[in-house]
């Protein structure tokens, strides 16, 4: 009977030392509740007892016959017998409870030896998961790896682990919440010189609070080694080792899998990457600190996905480094890449988490209704990027953006929470300035509201660029209509004033004057077609040119408009490809580039034109700024001067009508214009680069024209029949002319000049008229002079339709305007010839004798 309450005592014990139990009891405690007190304690209790009671009862019953004293007597034995009493009950009483807590006082301290003593970190966190007590080895893991040894209190393992170990930490953190055990493994931590890789396990106290104890599972591999270590091969993101010139030593599977290449496939910093990341990972070569850089995955199937790549370099030689690249998404993968890997069977980039991280647009979730006051609860990646990284958790939203008076906070905010599904435009502060912004809001959980932000910037410098093409347009149209009718007037005024000139030769008062007019007139013709130029309504004849020949014919004249303080060079291109063109034009946009270069050189006291050519293919003119060039080869024409340079503003005007940096009366503003205006009409592209006090060059692209096998007969006998054209001394003639003119004052004054000339000359007023003389008397006319743009039928159309009745008729356009269609007619239509307004009296008749006259 007696081993019995041993055996009772064993099993508690047991019990007691179970995890998560309290300490054992004092064996005291199981004792019968009436051997409370000592067998000695209890005989001294009863007499004291006894004692008190008589002493009290005699005083009581028998004081009378005590007297006085004897009462005080009896008092003070009852009192000193009671006082005894409450002294050892009082005693017994401490004794006992001393007894129970000296056992887990011994029990404590030991318990906190044997953390001490452990080589492991431990950690015990209380009920909100503050920590409250480490061990040894935990302080100094804290030191070495986040230098946290000299505060007050231990550290957290979410600052141990500086947020590397955030998803695991707060898993952690939750399951001591909820008083269950878990483990997790921790990314590696570097200590010192050496990383290593540790599992947390999380024990619930039952009085509440954690023991947390991290045990070392293995160590990092060295930064020597060239293979990725087993548990990286397939880690959430991507780890690769890189030398300093970029040659990638070692990478994991995961990395591997997002790019969509092989194990064996040899890779570049520069083909993993787009944009200049390459140049980024050389400048934090020797870095002492991790580098964080925002760069763009070129993943598998073409897709560019943004990611971060974290950098640290070792102390080797030649140092190396150990990158780690990861998206800010619930898989880990940059964004669009798990969609890339869900087609190959992953299914990663399901989850509405992973489209909140992946949007291509700002998303923000903010804590209350009030995007004026709340603040930011979360951001995706893309808002982070857009807002140069000012969209953190606990920002006020309202403080990323550039107010205005006419864009306030209050009013867009309005505008956005109207309900009526209407953007509201705001500009949001970034790392360069602001961007333009579309802003959305809408509802969420719990009363709060998320915002999506959508970068407009581009849009509007579509806008922008589409209202100032509209105004070109507008104004090219204008310029076209005035050219028209300019034009008649300038050619009636000059062929006048050629009559006169014939009436008062050289000698005579009225000559100089005359000239005057003349000389004036020529100057308006210039301009007009200036203005036709830029409005893209000269008509043009397209043929085939030898870029070198043409160059080559020019450089005479170039050579006259520059200054002796101008020193010209060309630098011929070889193989350069055939293109098509008008010739005069493309000589014209060649003449005002040199002009332009010669003036800007004259503040420098002179300087070096460069005129070259070289063969590039579409690639080279797309990366020039050319959008969707055609593929092939295409000629390019540099015209690099040495000049004053411009600077970026006037750089972006540059091609505008009427816009000139010259002194007023020296330029009208209309070169520049008048080359692009060509060179966009002839199908190329014209570009201009300039630094200030470097010069600038402007290149113009002109796709290759493969030419027929007639084409190129007819260049190979130009080449070898080309001689100065000779001017017939003799302007009179025979023949019958059909003049189709609209103007009356031009259709009068040509047809009486050719009429002296011995021509006979029948006058229409406008195609219907012309194609009526045609059909009373068909192929009665040698030759048919017809403006282009009449009312009615315009000379293309008159020549459509009065083919049948002109027999060997030969046709001569005049126009100083023409629609582009015009432009491909006279480019199809070889044997019509083409005399541009307004021209001379002698330009006609040297025409008309070219053709009827001989």
């Amino acid at each position: 009977m007696t081993d019995a309450p041993s055996t009772d005592r064993s099993q508690s014990s047991r019990e007691a030392g179970s995890p998560g139990e309290q300490p054992l009891q004092s064996p005291s405690a199981d004792a019968p509740a009436r051997r409370w007190l000592a067998p000695a304690t209890r005989i001294v209790f009863w007499v004291a007892g006894l004692a008190a009671l008589g002493a009290a009862s005699f005083g009581a019953f028998s004081a009378s016959a005590a007297g006085w004293q004897g009462f005080l007597l009896l008092s003070g034995v009852a009192f000193v017998a009671f006082l005894f009493l409450y002294a050892l009950v009082a005693g017994e009483s401490a004794a006992r409870v001393l007894s129970e807590k000296a056992p887990q006082a011994a029990s404590d301290g030991l318990a906190s030896q044997a953390f001490e003593a452990m080589s492991d970190p431990v950690l015990i966190s209380d009920v909100k998961g503050r920590p409250v007590w480490a061990n040894t080895a935990y302080r100094q893991l804290a030191k070495d790896a986040a230098g946290l040894g000299a505060t007050l209190g231990p550290a957290s393992p979410d600052r141990v682990w500086a947020g590397a170990a955030g998803a695991a930490i707060y898993r952690l953190t939750r399951a001591a919440q909820a008083r269950t055990q878990a483990r997790e493994t921790l990314p590696p931590l570097r200590s010192g010189v050496r990383a290593a890789v540790y599992r947390a396990e999380v024990s619930p106290l039952k009085s509440g609070g954690a023991v947390w104890r991290f045990a070392e599972e293995h160590a990092e591999a060295g930064p020597a080694g060239e293979e990725v270590p087993g548990w990286a091969e397939h880690a959430p993101v991507g780890l690769f080792l890189a030398d300093g010139e970029g040659r990638v030593l070692a990478a994991n599977a995961t990395l591997r899998d997002w790019l969509g290449v092989d194990a064996d496939q040899a890779l570049k910093i520069k083909d993993m990457f787009l944009g200049d990341t390459a140049k980024s990972f050389a400048r934090s070569r020797g870095s002492d600190t991790p580098v964080r850089i925002d760069v763009r995955l070129n993943a598998r199937e073409g897709v560019e996905a943004p990611a971060v790549l974290a950098l640290d370099w070792d102390d080797a030689r030649p140092p190396r480094a150990r990158a780690v690249v990861y998206g800010l998404s619930i898989t880990g993968a940059p964004p669009g890449v798990a969609q890339a890997m869900a087609a190959h069977g992953d299914t990663a980039g399901r989850t509405f988490d992973d489209m909140f991280a992946s949007a291509p647009f700002g998303v923000v979730r903010l804590d209350q209704a009030d995007p004026e006051t709340g603040l930011i609860e979360d951001a995706n990646p893309a808002m982070v990027q857009l807002s140069a990284g000012r969209a953190t958790p606990g920002t006020r939203f309202a403080e990323l953006f550039d107010w205005t008076e006419d864009m306030s906070a209050e009013s867009v905010f309005a505008t956005a929470l109207a309900g009526r599904g209407e953007p509201a435009e705001a500009r949001l502060i970034t790392g360069e300035g602001s961007r333009e912004i579309h802003l959305f809001f809408a509802p969420s959980r719990a009363g709060k509201r998320v915002g999506y932000l959508v970068d407009i910037t581009v849009l509007k410098d579509l806008e922008r660029q589409f209202a100032q093409a509209a105004k070109m347009q507008a104004v090219g149209q204008l310029a076209g209509g005035v050219a028209h009718d300019f034009n008649n007037m300038l050619t009636a005024i000059r062929l006048n004033t050629d009559e006169l000139l014939g009436r008062h030769p050289v000698g005579d008062p009225s000559y100089p004057e005359l000239q005057q007019i003349n000389s004036t007139v020529a100057r308006a013709a210039g301009l007009v077609k200036k203005l036709l130029a830029f409005s893209r309504k000269q008509t043009f004849r397209v043929t085939t040119l030898d870029v070198t020949d043409t160059l080559s014919d020019v450089s005479v004249l170039l050579r006259q408009i520059l200054e002796e303080s101008v020193r010209l060079e060309f630098k011929h291109g070889r193989d350069l490809p055939l293109i098509r063109a008008d010739k005069t034009q493309l000589e014209n946009a060649i003449m005002n580039l040199a002009t332009n270069a010669r003036d800007a050189m004259k503040s420098k006291g002179g300087g070096t034109l460069t005129i070259s050519t070289q063969t590039v293919d579409a690639d080279d003119v797309r990366r020039a700024g050319a959008p969707n060039p055609k593929d092939g080869r295409w000629a390019a024409i540099r015209v690099a001067d040495s000049g004053t340079g411009m600077d970026e503003e006037t750089l972006t005007k540059i091609f505008e009508p009427f816009f000139t940096t010259k002194p007023a009366g020296q330029g009208t503003g209309l070169g520049l214009a008048t080359v692009y205006g060509i060179v966009k009409q002839s199908g190329g592209f014209l570009f201009a680069k300039s630094r200030v006090g470097e010069g600038t060059t402007f290149t113009i692209y002109m796709p290759e024209h493969q030419p027929s096998a007639t084409e190129t007969e007819e260049i190979a006998a130009e080449k070898e029949a080309r001689t100065v054209e000779r001017k017939p001394a003799d302007l009179a003639g025979r023949g019958r002319i059909l003049f189709v003119e609209d103007e009356a004052p031009v259709r009068t004054i040509a047809a009486k000049t050719l009429v002296k000339r011995g021509y006979e000359v029948v006058e229409a007023e406008d195609g219907e008229e012309a194609l009526e003389i045609l059909e009373e008397s068909p192929g009665s006319f040698d030759l048919i002079i017809s403006d282009v743009v009449m009312p009615g039928l315009d000379g293309p159309g008159l020549l459509e339709k009065g083919r049948p009745y002109l027999g060997n008729a030969r046709i001569v356009f005049i126009s100083g305007y023409a629609e582009e269609e015009f432009s491909h007619t006279l480019s199809k239509e070889l044997d019509v010839s083409f005399l541009p307004k307004p021209f001379t009296l002698p330009q006609l008749a040297e025409r008309v004798k070219e053709l009827i006259g001989g």
